[in-house]
């Protein structure tokens, strides 16, 4: 018994490097999306299917060179890969552990401790983003390697006691803050706490709250990779958090305080500008990692990225100019566009620059191309907001409780959309996948929806905090019947 906990800890040694490449060869790959079409691997190579399943792969000691792969082992025994079972074994010696989730959220792998010895010489992949509370059989405790299973209460998970979104819609038993947002996963945050509330709209009552460092001045989320990206007031550190687990994956220290970002869709990058620092990071939301500085001679403030995500504008907090950067030969250039006044958004689609003025109540528009401007548009008092969706920017007027509209095709004011008068809205948001926005504020504990297409105001939902950042991404796809345990 001795000599076999002394081989497996040897072997776990050897495998040690290649589990930290988190990725599956090639040739195994193509084999597994052959075997089950449509499922991807994530940057730590868990295999996730589209039905939500994921399974864990298991980094061999020694890996055997087949031309033909194989599976070996199931349980239950005889399954197929496509039936979705516990444990597989292939030949090649790589192994994959179904990740299951109970219905009270708890997360495991297969309990069978009487398990092939190729299971427990592998090892679980070294940057993986573990469960909060996963359970591991004792038997299997050394796949994890150098891993720490996070437990609740680690700067995880808390359940909320005391907040509650909006009232209780009597029709549906749900507690959303608008049946819009049942099949998405919505993050808050308020001016005064640490806390984020975060709302999962596929289950009633699903609402917890998730601590964080410091008391966040913007959140960004990617409805791509379910990662969000944290920006402290006063705080040189941002941090990655997982949508999936609710907890923090990764911090990326800067050189300076970070003053605004926004994010590139497309490629699912994250630019963050720091005018203490004269640089602009980009973080990687696919793999939770930053991956460039930027330095500048200027002192990058508000930020925006084009709409295809191959360029960059930004404004100097010294000066007021805004710039647009683009990338050439590998270094980027800063190009003057225009002199700025207390602009309070820019925004960057099909080569045109958008500028919005809070104190002048204007909408200017730029030719980046050409370094000129082409149009000027009077706005309502206090454009503090704005959003693109297809050819229209929704701009929200604080002060006048509009939201004037403007057609980025026609190039000029296609309408404006009156809100009521119980606050200061501040932020508009879109939902992923439909045509609605929520509009939201400090102070006026109430949500609004804004239908994109017909331009109204649809609903009107009470609740009982204020909001600063709402985030809106949508949830996993449901699992099938038989799968319905899994994640």
């Amino acid at each position: 018994m001795k000599f076999k906990m002394l081989l497996i800890a040897l072997c776990m040694v050897l495998i040690s490097q290649t589990a930290m490449a988190s990725r599956l060869p090639d040739d195994f790959w193509a084999y597994l999306k052959k075997q089950l079409p449509n499922s991807t691997q994530r940057f730590d190579s868990l295999i996730v299917l589209p039905d939500g399943t994921t399974y864990i792969p298991l980094y061999p000691a020694e890996t055997t060179e087949t031309k033909d792969i194989k599976i070996e082992y199931t349980y239950p025994a005889g399954k197929s890969l496509a039936s979705k079972p516990e444990v597989v074994i292939f030949n090649n010696n790589y192994v994959l552990l179904k990740l299951m989730k109970d219905k009270n959220g708890n997360f495991s792998i297969t309990k069978n401790e009487n398990l092939p010895l190729k299971v427990k010489l592998g090892v679980m992949p070294q940057d993986m983003l573990v469960p909060v509370g996963l359970e591991v059989p004792e038997s299997l405790k050394l796949i994890l390697g150098d891993l720490v299973i996070p437990q609740k209460g680690d700067n995880m998970i808390i359940a909320a006691t005391d907040t509650k979104l909006g009232n209780v819609d009597t029709k549906t038993g749900s507690i959303a803050p608008l049946n819009e947002l049942k099949n998405k996963k919505t993050i808050i945050s308020t001016d005064k706490s640490k806390f984020v509330l975060i709302y999962n709209g596929e289950a009633k009552g699903s609402m917890y709250e998730l601590k964080l460092n410091g008391l966040p001045s913007k959140i960004l989320a990617s409805n791509k990779s379910k990662f969000a990206l944290v920006m402290y007031f006063g705080s040189k550190t941002l941090e990655i958090v997982d949508l999936t687990n609710e907890r923090m994956v990764s911090q990326i220290n800067l050189d300076n305080t970070p003053k605004d970002a926004d994010l590139d869709t497309v490629n699912n990058i994250a630019y963050v500008a720091s005018a203490n620092a004269s640089a602009i990071y980009m973080v990687d939301l696919n793999s939770a990692k930053l991956i460039k500085a930027i330095k500048l001679e200027q002192s990058p403030e508000r930020i925006a990225v084009s709409n295809d995500g191959n360029s960059l504008c930004f404004t100097d907090r010294n000066t007021g100019k805004v710039y647009s950067l683009q990338s050439s030969d590998g270094a980027y250039v800063a190009k003057y566009i225009a002199d700025g006044k207390n602009l309070s958004r820019i925004l960057y689609k099909d080569g045109k620059i958008y500028t919005i003025s809070r104190t002048e109540n204007k909408l200017s528009i730029y030719d980046e191309a050409e370094g000129i401007l082409t149009n000027e548009i009077k706005l309502h008092q206090k454009p503090v907001d704005a959003v693109v969706y297809h050819n229209k920017i929704y701009i929200l007027c604080a002060d006048d409780s509009i939201i004037d509209v403007f057609d980025t095709e026609k190039q000029k004011m296609a309408d404006n959309v009156i809100l009521d008068n119980s606050g200061f809205y501040s932020k508009i948001t879109i939902i992923p996948n439909q045509p609605n926005a929520i509009i939201t504020g400090i102070q006026t504990k109430k949500f609004l929806l804004l239908n994109l297409d017909k331009m109204v105001i649809s609903k009107k939902q009470n609740a009982n905090i204020d909001v600063a950042n709402i985030i809106i991404v949508d949830n996993a796809a449901p699992a099938r019947e038989e799968t319905k345990e899994s994640l």
